[in-house]
């Protein structure tokens, strides 16, 4: 067998096998590389809203979105990772103050954050598949100013998401 058959052997039975693709991301919520109990607090009781919707984010604050077709989403810039037409996608607006802002997510979605008519570049992020109550954080630094978060990709109609200053000594953890 040739090394680059058995390569594309390795690599097939990689894809197809979903613990080698979850084997890095495991070990609970305790794994992120940041705390998250807060974020998982503000989750657990987050309210019901609709895509679209404008929220009021000087304390912390957790929603869950009413998904809608990425492709009526209504999306401020393309996301930088296309989701499938019939996927669900959502958007929150918010007022931000200059800082770090944290972005804590039940699902596996796409987020991009965008302001000035740009996705910005995230700060860091941490992800786990086996923390009940919470997928993925990412943390983006923001200007003062309107903010648009996009959510795409999404396996489900709806997503909480927590949205929460950072302390200024914070890790950023893993860049991707």
């Amino acid at each position: 067998m040739t090394a680059p058959f058995r390569n594309r052997l390795a690599v097939m039975a990689c894809v197809m096998t979903p613990l080698c693709a979850s084997a890095a991301e495991t070990g609970g919520c305790g794994k992120f590389a940041w705390p998250i109990d807060a974020d998982k607090a503000l989750l657990a009781a987050a309210e019901q809203i609709e895509s679209g919707a404008a929220l009021e984010t000087k304390t912390p604050k957790a929603v869950r979105i009413v998904m809608v077709d990425a492709a009526k989403a209504g999306f401020e810039v393309p996301p930088s990772r296309p989701p499938a037409p019939d996927a669900p996608g959502g958007v929150l607006r918010f007022e931000a103050e200059a800082g770090v802002y944290q972005f804590t997510m039940t699902d596996r979605v796409w987020i991009d954050v965008v302001q000035n008519g740009k996705a910005l570049e995230e700060a860091g992020f941490s992800g786990v598949l086996d923390c009940d109550g919470a997928r993925k954080s990412v943390r983006f630094e923001l200007d003062d100013g309107p903010v648009t978060v996009q959510l795409s990709g999404s396996p489900a109609r709806t997503t909480a998401i927590a949205i929460t200053r950072s302390p200024k000594d914070a890790p950023m953890g893993a860049a991707r």
